[in-house]
């Protein structure tokens, strides 16, 4: 007896299961270079999910859509670890000349930005450093900051005119993203996070030097969020 031929509902929905079998593995491919054995993190579900046969049906189409972007997105992105900081992989496309010193100085930050957002470590996670601000972030091509989720990745801009202060990046905005996601900045705790900027950069006593000459006296403007803006 001739097999029966799937409608087409279900090819698509067996090509969805497909891409998404597809994007977990190359997920894990990716993740295991630091996860441990035996343990696998998982990867966001995509938001709206339809509920029942028929729900499921109309989704079919935005679901292998979804997948063929993540698939576009999941290509393993080598690390390169100048160091590890608060079980985070910390990676320098520029590293500085000291790097006993920027461990210091990270280990620093995290004590100060980790406890802001609740937090206590970033174990699996990257922290990255870029000298540009091309960095591919979902949609965006260019950015200060990206939480990315496919890569476990904070990737964050330096400024040009820095002075060598990597402080002055952005990652307390990033670590707000890795705890809530909230990519509207809906939730009220954002509007603490520009007044953060000189306690954490160089308004310590144990402020690097870099810092302190670069952004004494800086208060406002440097790590401004906007509402309803990534």
């Amino acid at each position: 007896m001739r097999a029966r031929r799937p409608s087409g509902p279900a090819r698509r929905l067996r090509a969805a299961a497909r891409r998404r079998r597809a994007v977990r593995r190359r997920v894990l491919r990716c993740e295991g270079r630091s996860t441990p054995p035996g343990r696998m993190r998982s990867v966001r579900p995509v938001a709206g999910a339809a509920v029942g046969r028929a729900g499921r049906l109309r989704g079919a189409g935005a679901a292998v859509a979804a997948a063929a972007a993540l698939l576009s997105l999941a290509a393993c992105d080598p690390w390169h670890c100048s160091f590890e900081s608060h079980g985070a992989c910390v990676e320098f496309e520029s590293p500085p000349a000291d790097l006993e010193a920027a461990r210091a100085r990270m280990d620093r930050l995290l004590e100060l930005e980790l406890p802001f957002w609740d937090l206590h470590s970033l174990s699996g996670w990257r922290i990255q450093y870029r000298d540009t601000t091309e960095y591919v972030c979902y949609l965006a091509t260019r950015n200060e900051g990206c939480t990315d989720y496919i890569q476990h990745t904070l990737s964050l801009h330096v400024p040009e005119d820095s002075g060598g202060c990597f402080e002055a990046a952005e990652l307390l905005h990033e670590l707000g993203h890795y705890k809530l996601g909230d990519p509207t900045h809906s939730n009220p705790r954002w509007k603490d996070v520009e007044a953060a900027f000189a306690g954490i950069v160089w308004d310590r006593p144990d402020a690097p030097a870099e810092c302190r000459a670069r952004y004494k006296a800086i208060y406002e403007g440097m790590w401004v969020v906007g509402t309803d803006a990534l």
